[in-house]
């Protein structure tokens, strides 16, 4: 896992060279993403820190792309029509690839809209089992780049989703077995806010 990681890294470093105008930092992230099955509700409410970035075709371009990719806390939350279950805190990993559209304001402030994939990784446990779930994602994202100087730069804003894909691995004792989730519905929401270096 730590070298797709860090292969992934280093294509979104080198892409980002052949960009004329781009910015990587760091967010602070809260999100939320809920799936239905069945009878309940899988609720994954998270706290993650993030590497952010952006890079678009031109110094005044308008169009490129955005990436995120997190580590972080989540706690999960099972609902029933009867009652609600509360699992404790696991680790949680985050990401998404989007293209993305720079909207200038004016010189201090532009406002970026961006649509593409989302993937969350999460997991939970009982007595017995350990289970871990993979939710691949349509996101989108809508976000604001507030220029400190010529090298600074405050973001923020929100991101949201729809789950198109969940599956989940359970270990039990010296077991594994993976399944496809019957999804039903699902959504997410997210706020983010970081700190940039342009370049």
């Amino acid at each position: 896992m730590k070298r797709r990681v860090s292969v992934v890294l280093l294509l979104l470093a080198s892409a980002s060279l052949a960009f004329a105008s781009s910015y990587v930092g760091g967010s602070l992230s809260v999100m939320n993403d809920t799936y239905n099955e069945g009878n309940y509700k899988v609720v994954f409410n998270q706290v993650a820190v993030s590497l952010e970035g952006a890079s678009y075709v031109y110094a005044s371009g308008r169009f490129g792309f955005a990436y995120q990719f997190g580590f972080g806390s989540s706690t999960p939350t099972f609902e029933t029509s009867i009652l609600s279950l509360e699992g404790d805190p696991t680790s949680v990993l985050t990401g998404s690839l989007m293209g993305t559209v720079k909207h200038i304001v004016n010189r201090d402030l532009s406002l970026e809209t961006a649509l593409g994939y989302g993937y969350t990784q999460s997991s939970y446990e009982d007595s017995s089992s350990e289970s871990t779930s993979r939710i691949s994602k349509i996101e989108a994202k809508i976000g604001a780049l507030y220029e400190l100087n010529n090298e600074l730069a405050l973001l923020g804003g929100v991101r949201f989703s729809i789950p198109f894909s969940v599956t989940r691995t359970t270990k039990s004792g010296s077991s594994t077995t993976t399944e496809t989730v019957s999804l039903e519905s699902g959504s997410g929401f997210g706020t983010y806010f970081g700190l940039a270096f342009q370049y």
